[in-house]
């Protein structure tokens, strides 16, 4: 049958089995706050701005790469061309020129990222209403008028039956304007108008003029609140009421007129292949022609930028003048926008501060094209979650066992792989995962957990102080606060040594003295011995009167403990004539009778049970077990043997660097055996040839003593004249005379406080 655990003990590991659980609670309560707040925050602006930077960051270190073979070009209208061909606005002569000429050099589609919504000012009926009304004004307007010139716009001649896509501009203002849109887009799925960026109304170019291009477009943008263009939408919703119309961006109609589709598909959640799970509608796809476009859930393009490259960007008095190889723009989509002062529509991207506007729809083409599918999925989020919860769970593990500069590194090191893993999916997989939330989770997972554990090691540490000044040295107890883990408070069985000393004739002595010279007597006896015990890392058990009890072994690991004792054994002796002739000189002033100081030491090693003992109200950290109450019947054996300190086999066995001189067997009450016993002779490095000399001697008495030799007492002599014989006269003649009396000697003795 097992051996039942004490209660306290069993108190005591509740106690601390309770306490781990609500420390892992608690550290587990930012993982588990930090991943409900992580899907809630998921889209807000603080979360946004600090994952556009994380993302911004890897778009400046990999941009996409950019090739002089990608079919976009932008036809540049920039400050040399306004120098050479004049300020703008350009007479739509010059457009048309610029049309025509891209046109017959084989350019796949011409798309002007500009309004053409009013008038050309030097078209002829604006001339000529210039003019002061006379007749001659009017028979000239008849004429032109009659001849089909007044109205003529060269940009519609130059449009009309040619790859042409002009701008359009989408606007909050409710409009009546409206027109047919050259785009028919096939809808796939749950209805895409719900998902898509809604405006009320638009501003068109002049009828004649979108009448005439191939195709028509949104030069909108929509910037993130920070103003800077990650993200551009290729469809529109517009329109008031259920049934909304859908236009394309001006990117968007450029690819469709260059792949010579009319039906562009746009593939919303719950198409084919695509399921919501009762979502909200979600755009997955558009595709174009040849070309399918991942998109985010609102239709836009998360574009990986190339950033300006000149070689994408002809300016327009070249062309105008020749300067351009056919190569440049046959089979090529060109742009025409402007990066003139004063013109351009300056916009800002992850990689430039600012771009024109047209460099953007450039950007989106050519991200299109090269099959880029810059995403972040729906399941990202629970990629995220995933990530965040088992990076969360390890850095609270962590942050339990290690110490807090390890663990912080830790910590830090999982973030980093955290930003790598973000960094490899971005630059190799073209997906972005936000390692924003989950590193946040995990630093509020480390701060918490290791405040924890802070306020934790301090009430173990107070506990510690207060639970062991009584019994342990200052030196002794800052390890155990250092370290709380090497104390087991709520009982163990461990081997310690014991030692246990005490007064002779304290009853003698206590008559010559009232009550508060007894108290002064005490302090005086107990304050060196106590140090000594100290000084050898002992812990003081209790005071009982004159008596002391100490142990060794705990609760901090002395591997030495056995020889620690004796140590202390014989420090304490070597104190007794300082302290004596402190009390004797008392003795003398106050005129009384001085009664010379003795003290007995007893020492014993073996398993004994150690740990906090008491009621709930007091207890004391103590020892029990067998080995106590051996020890005690060692102290009173001191007296009856003549030594000062008697020791165990055990402690002799355990105790390498002490010497012992043999006693003999002994009964001890409590052992049906003789117990052998052993007086504590001394350290082996301060003993010389003298006592190898008195073991000698020794042995040939404790032989005489045996077998009753005649030369008994020469041997005796001879062992007493040698330096380190002297101190044993006293047993040799308690001994021999009880021998020879014809009776073995018993030791009773008291059983010990914290015998058993």
């Amino acid at each position: 049958m097992a051996k039942p655990q004490p209660a306290r003990a069993t108190e005591a590991t509740g106690r601390k089995t309770a306490r781990r659980g609500l420390l892992w609670l608690v550290g587990l309560t930012p993982v588990i706050v930090g991943l409900i707040v992580g899907v809630l925050l998921n889209g807000t602006r603080p979360v946004e701005r600090l994952r556009n930077i994380v993302f911004d960051e890897f778009q400046q270190l990999a941009p996409r790469p950019w090739s002089p073979d990608l079919p976009v070009r932008i036809v540049d209208i920039d400050d040399a061309s306004l120098t050479r061909l004049g300020q703008w606005p350009w007479p739509r002569q010059r457009l048309a020129e610029l049309t025509n000429k891209l046109i017959e050099q084989g350019a796949a589609v011409v798309a002007y990222d500009s309004l053409f919504a009013e008038p050309d000012r030097l078209a002829t009926r604006e001339v000529l209403s210039l003019l002061p009304a006379s007749p001659e004004r009017d028979a000239l307007q008849k004429t032109l008028a009659d001849s089909g010139t007044l109205d003529a716009d060269p940009l519609e001649k130059a449009f009309r039956d040619q790859p042409v896509v002009i701008g359009m501009a989408l606007t909050n203002r409710p409009s009546d304007v409206s027109a047919p849109m050259k785009t028919q887009f096939v809808r796939l799925g749950d209805d895409p108008t719900a998902a898509l960026p809604f405006f009320r109304g638009m501003i068109l170019p002049l009828p004649h003029l979108r009448e005439a291009a191939a195709g028509m477009g949104a030069i909108n943008y929509i910037p993130d609140v920070d103003l800077i263009l990650r993200r551009v939408p290729l469809v529109f919703a517009i329109g008031e009421g259920p049934e909304k119309t859908l236009v394309p961006s001006l990117a968007g109609e450029a690819l469709r007129v260059a792949f010579r589709t009319d039906t562009p598909v746009i593939k919303a959640s719950n198409a084919s292949g695509e399921t919501n799970f009762g979502g909200r509608t979600s755009i997955v796809a558009v595709k174009i022609g040849d070309a399918e476009i991942p998109t985010e859930r609102d239709g836009g393009v998360r574009i990986r930028f190339a950033g300006s490259q000149p070689g994408r960007v002809l300016p327009v008095w070249k062309i105008l003048e020749g300067g351009v190889d056919r190569d440049e723009i046959e089979g090529r989509i060109m742009l025409v926008g402007s990066s003139a002062a004063g013109l351009s529509d300056l916009r800002s991207t992850p990689i430039d501060s600012a771009v024109p506007g047209v460099e953007v729809h450039a950007e989106l083409i050519e991200h299109a094209l090269t099959g880029s599918r810059l995403a972040r999925p729906d399941w990202m989020l629970g990629a995220e979650a995933i990530a965040l919860l088992i990076g969360g769970l390890a850095v609270a593990f962590l942050a339990r066992r290690l110490p807090p500069t390890l663990a912080a590194l830790a910590a830090f090191l999982l973030l980093f792989v955290c930003v790598l893993g973000s960094w490899y999916l971005f630059r190799y997989e073209d997906l972005l995962f936000d390692p924003v939330i989950p590193g946040a989770s995990w630093i509020a997972t480390y701060l918490g957990v290791t405040f924890v554990v802070y306020r934790q090691s301090e009430q173990e540490k107070r506990f510690v102080r207060g639970a062991f000044q009584r019994y342990l040295s200052p030196s002794v107890i800052e390890q155990l606060a250092a370290d709380p883990s090497r104390l087991k408070l709520g009982g163990d069985t461990r081997e310690v040594s014991i030692l246990f000393s005490d007064a002779r004739d304290f009853t003698t002595r206590a008559e010559t003295l009232d009550a508060e010279g007894v108290v002064r007597f005490l302090n005086a006896l107990h304050t060196p011995l106590t140090g000594a015990v100290l000084a050898e890392r002992g812990t003081i058990d209790k005071y009982i009167g004159d008596g002391l009890m100490a142990f060794w072994n705990a609760p901090l690991i002395v591997t030495d403990h056995a020889d620690r004792a004796c140590a202390a054994a014989l420090a304490m002796q070597a104190a007794i004539p300082d302290i004596d002739a402190a009390l004797r000189a008392q003795a003398e002033a106050e005129g009384r009778s001085h009664v010379p100081l003795a003290v007995g030491i007893g020492l014993n090693a073996g398993p004994v049970f150690v740990g906090n003992m008491g009621s709930d109200q007091r207890f004391d950290y103590s020892i029990v077990g067998d080995p106590v109450n051996v020890a005690a019947r060692l102290e009173t054996a001191t007296k009856e043997l003549g030594v000062s300190i008697v020791a165990s086999a055990a402690i002799r066995a355990a105790a390498s660097a002490h010497r012992f001189v043999e006693l003999g067997a002994f009964a001890l009450k409590g052992k049906s055996e003789p117990q052998p016993l052993y007086a504590l002779h001394g350290h082996q490095d301060q003993l010389g040839a003298d006592f190898q000399r008195f073991a000698t001697l020794h042995a040939a008495v404790l032989q005489g003593l045996a077998s009753g030799a005649p030369d008994l007492p020469e041997r005796i002599s001879a062992a007493v004249a040698t330096r380190d014989g002297a101190r044993y006269l006293t047993f040799y003649k308690k001994i021999s005379g009880k021998i020879g009396n014809g009776r073995a000697i018993e030791i009773e003795g008291e059983k010990s406080p914290g015998g058993s």
